[in-house]
């Protein structure tokens, strides 16, 4: 085959997936505003920031929906091509149909590389961005749990403040931590004590601290050093809480907003920690694999598609191929649930669905093209 027409080709299902999913991002930022305006009903937020607000959220759902956007462009430029007899023409020239389809195959994978190289860096960064303007305008989020090379830092807040915890080591469940520090801040995010323990053990609505050392500041002082004031010591002192060992999992960065190359590091810390890292290292591997679940969706889409108008049932045909991938995307979620629960390896819940799709996209190609 010329390479004119690998390259008309591959322009062909480029254009159509970049108008795909302009498409798809806009409906999301629709979708999102939509929703952004009903829960600013007390009316926090002005409308600028709602619209902000919902571009930032939109790339990190056009990630997730990008295979079933692949699949869609795959399957209109092919029934395109189908429909114009520029199919018949080169299958009449002695072209095969795995010719035909090979200029869309390297499109896609290399859609594929730029997805997780690129593009989810950038959806990260502004999905991150989003979590802070929600809580920052909402206030959905009362408490946080980051890991770094310093330790565990735990955000609580209620009405009375913000408590900010750091602890160098803690249980995998973080319902115990040792050699804890706790900085207190109030309304104002003036910082007005701090305190020392030894361990930290979590209880019904409280947190358990032995071994206390705090030191209160003056309304004054800006520095966070509490040299200069005096020192109480106590044996046992209690804090409040409304945390559970879940919601202290829960709140760990989710995946979606930290960067694909940041994401090993985020793993070694967490599991040099104790923590599990099943999520993100699911989310990684699902991230790797882009390039081959773009090319399964091309695969699909020509199989459905690549049928001559005058042989009617494309309507059946476009039917089926949008049902084979909803059914892609479920047996897809199963697999994730599995493995993040660890039931099954994470190597094969993140490989085994895009490795399913490539076989059963190769077979349907096969039975509708080559009898």
């Amino acid at each position: 085959m010329s390479l004119t027409l690998s390259l008309y080709i591959a322009r062909r299902f480029l254009a159509i997936a970049g108008a795909s999913f302009l498409a798809v991002l806009s409906l999301v930022v629709v979708i999102n505003l939509v929703e952004l305006i009903r829960s600013n009903s007390d009316g926090t937020a002005g409308f600028a920031d709602l619209v902000a607000m919902a571009f930032l959220k939109a790339p990190s759902v056009t990630i997730a929906a990008a295979p079933f956007t692949v699949l869609l462009a795959a399957m209109t430029a092919f029934a395109w091509l189908a429909r114009s007899s520029e199919l018949v023409v080169t299958r009449a020239a002695g072209i095969s149909v795995w010719a035909l389809v090979a200029p869309a195959l390297v499109a896609s994978s290399v859609l594929g590389v730029f997805a997780f190289s690129v593009y989810n860096p950038l959806a990260s960064a502004f999905a991150g961005r989003f979590e802070a303007l929600e809580e920052r305008y909402f206030g959905r989020s009362s408490s946080s749990l980051s890991v770094s090379e310093d330790g565990l830092w735990l955000r609580q807040g209620d009405e009375t403040g913000q408590i900010v915890i750091r602890s160098a080591r803690a249980s995998g469940t973080v319902e115990r931590m040792w050699d804890v520090s706790v900085f207190m801040f109030d309304t104002s995010d003036r910082f007005y004590r701090r305190m020392e323990a030894r361990s930290a053990i979590l209880e019904d609505r409280a947190w358990r601290l032995t071994g206390v050392r705090s030191w209160d500041l003056p309304p004054a002082s800006l520095d966070t050093d509490s040299a200069g004031t005096v020192a109480r010591i106590r044996d046992e002192l209690r804090i409040r809480t409304d945390l559970t060992p879940e919601r202290i999992q829960e709140s760990f960065a989710p995946p979606e907003t930290i960067s694909f190359w940041a994401l090993p590091d985020f793993i070694r810390v967490l599991e040099d920690s104790g923590f599990s890292s099943s999520r993100h290292r699911l989310h990684w591997h699902s991230l790797i694999s882009a390039p081959i679940v773009f090319a399964a969706m091309v695969l699909v889409g020509a199989s459905f598609s690549m049928r001559h108008a005058r042989f009617g049932g494309l309507g059946y045909m476009a039917l089926g191929c949008v049902m084979t991938g909803f059914g892609y995307f479920f047996l897809s979620d199963i697999a994730t649930a599995l493995g993040a629960s660890g039931a099954v390896p994470i190597e094969l819940a993140a490989w085994g669905p895009p490795a399913s799709a490539v076989l059963f996209s190769l077979g349907l190609l096969l039975h509708f093209e080559d009898g």
